[in-house]
């Protein structure tokens, strides 16, 4: 073969290996253009023409002129006309008094080195006299009903959740509904069965026992709730009226001025709490622990990298500090109780004064990479999931990742009398249950003034899988049926971390047992001849999974701006290109 056609062959492989990933490529650029735009954010729309910027002559800037203090004087009025009190507040003064001949009443005043603000400020306060500036001009307003419009930037929908774990008892109860007793607390109806002997009727509901269960709901209408709020405050009488329109927005309300400025305040609180945003980022890990670590991931060794944690045992009246001090005595321990968590500040949590305790663990980190190294050291990383979320103060934010499976969950039969000789016809009816597989996730946040959040997590791994269990009814004869068994790891907790602080949850540990087989093909398997021809391995892995969250408060475009840096950085280290020059490296 001549050296032209080995160098045309060469020529057209490497352009075949540089065509498998120019289309994904393409489409990696362009997201990564589009999301580098969006980080970039106002820095590069502010810069201008750089050749006509330098053409402009430098502008001398002069020192700015302190603005000259309001004159200051002394008000002594007693029983006087409130027209005449605010034609003198203005004499000799800049400001032009406009109010209208409705305006009637006396005020009693006595002032000393005050201003015209503040004189007017104490008109309002104390007579309810309002006012308000537009240039040199003061408009005042009587004391009587008014008109306002409020504009209020909110979903006009009604959100529900609902949150709910719990563990089943191991043994059922059955009781009697003709007893007319009521169901325990914690007791669900799962089914009832009846039957006739001798002509006597007999019924009974098998109740199954929760032995541990936590439900938690929320109702978050908005509108109705603020239409609720500013009724209170407003109120019916003498032409007093709120109307709400969430369509729009808008808030209509008719009230004094003293009940005007109570909304306004009121509006601006409600408005500055519910636009409040948290990016909440979640990691959740199973790590296949080493022999060394068979009783569990040893936190304690976290101490030596440069965070501040605190762990231990939260028994009954203890404390765990976010200062890594863990507090109280472990007496009184009784078992099959609940322990209330009480949130506290500087991330401490503190138990009740009865109760079984937990096991607790915060970090006062930012940093994923440093405990995912810290991980790796006692066993094999692998993680399942990693999911992003932004939302708002108090709204629940809802994660699945996985998939329904259906299984059979009851089996039932009809049987039609059939007439002549056709006989009786049995049409079988099979209820079918979706069963979900994989990682759920659902958070509630709270955020306070200081940047402190309140966590409510409920995290979930569960696998499910179709087993078949026989059942022998006696003559009736054997029945073989498909049941679905779940393997699930979850936890459902409330907890209070600073803005950046990541809250770990550990201790979901499950025990996995693999046995192996070797030898001759057709001996092996052979009973009895199988051990002199073979041999069986079993061996015992333990895993625990981890979750680990971070929550960081959005403060304002900088924050997403940093949110849209991080997701670039992700999709550069998927772009197959990218891969490809590490491994021709």
């Amino acid at each position: 073969m001549s050296k032209i056609s080995i160098v045309a062959m060469s020529a057209l492989l490497l352009a075949a290996c540089s065509n498998q990933y120019s289309h994904r490529g393409d489409a990696f650029e362009r997201a990564g253009q589009e999301i580098g735009a969006a980080a970039a954010g106002k820095t590069n729309r502010s810069q201008g023409d750089v050749v006509g910027q330098a053409m402009v002559p430098p502008l001398q800037l002069e020192q700015p002129v302190a603005a000259k203090p309001e004159p200051r004087f002394n008000l002594a009025v007693n029983n006087a006309p409130v027209g005449q009190v605010l034609n003198a507040l203005v004499s000799g003064t800049p400001y032009s008094m406009l109010f209208p001949p409705e305006l009637s009443g006396t005020v009693s005043l006595n002032l000393k080195n005050t201003t015209v603000r503040e004189a007017l400020d104490t008109l309002r306060d104390v007579y309810g006299y309002d006012y308000r500036f537009q240039g040199n001009r003061i408009y005042v307003q009587p004391n009587t009903i008014q008109t306002r419009i409020f504009k209020i930037n909110y979903l006009a929908s009604r959100r529900q959740g609902m949150s709910d774990m719990r563990v089943t008892g191991s043994s059922p109860t059955t009781s009697n509904p003709g007893m007319g007793s009521g169901a325990a607390s914690g007791q669900q109806l799962s089914g009832s069965a009846s039957g006739t002997t001798g002509g006597t009727t007999s019924s009974s509901a098998q109740r199954i026992v929760d032995s541990a269960r936590v439900q938690t709901s929320s109702d978050f209408d908005f509108w109705k709730d603020l239409t609720l709020a500013l009724t209170t405050i407003v109120g019916h009488q003498d032409g007093r009226n709120v109307i709400v329109n969430p369509g729009s927005g808008v808030v209509l309300v008719k009230a004094t001025p003293v009940e005007l400025r109570g909304v306004d305040e009121y509006l601006k609180a409600t408005q500055l709490v519910v636009e409040r945003q948290v990016m909440l980022e979640a990691k959740i890990i199973e790590v296949s622990l080493n022999d060394s670590y068979q009783t569990g991931i040893n936190w304690s060794k976290f101490g030596g990298i440069a965070n501040r944690f605190s762990l231990g045992i939260a028994a009954p009246s203890a404390t765990l500090a976010g200062s890594g001090v863990i507090s109280g005595s472990a007496a009184g321990v009784s078992g099959g109780t609940a322990v209330a968590a009480v949130p506290g500040s500087g991330g401490a949590m503190a138990t009740g004064p009865t109760g079984r305790g937990f096991f607790g663990l915060t970090f006062q980190s930012n940093n994923f990479a440093a405990l995912l190294s810290f991980l790796e050291g006692q066993g094999d990383v692998q993680v399942l999931s990693s999911p992003r979320i932004a939302t708002t103060n108090n709204q629940k934010a809802v994660l699945k990742v996985g998939t329904d499976d259906y299984f059979v969950t009851g089996i039932s039969t009809n049987v039609t009398t059939g007439t002549g000789t056709g006989g009786n016809v049995v049409t079988p009816n099979i209820t079918l249950q979706p069963f979900f597989s994989g990682i759920s996730l659902d958070v509630t946040p709270q955020i306070d003034d200081e940047g402190n959040i309140i966590l409510h997590v409920h995290p979930s791994v569960s696998v499910v899988e179709e087993k078949s269990k026989s059942v022998n009814l006696g003559d009736l004869g054997t029945y073989t049926l498909p049941l679905a068994s779940s393997t699930i790891n979850e936890s459902d907790s409330i907890v209070r971390v600073q803005d950046g602080s990541i809250v770990a949850i550990g201790g979901l540990m499950s025990q996995e047992q693999n046995t192996n087989r070797y030898g001759l093909p057709g001996i092996s398997g052979v009973p009895g001849l199988g051990l002199l021809f073979g041999q069986k391995s079993v061996s015992n892995r333990k895993r625990e999974l981890v979750i680990l969250m971070k929550s960081t408060v959005i403060r304002g475009e900088n924050s997403w701006r940093d949110v849209a840096g991080d997701a670039q950085d992700r999709l550069q280290a998927l772009d197959p290109r990218q891969q490809r020059h590490i491994e021709w490296q």
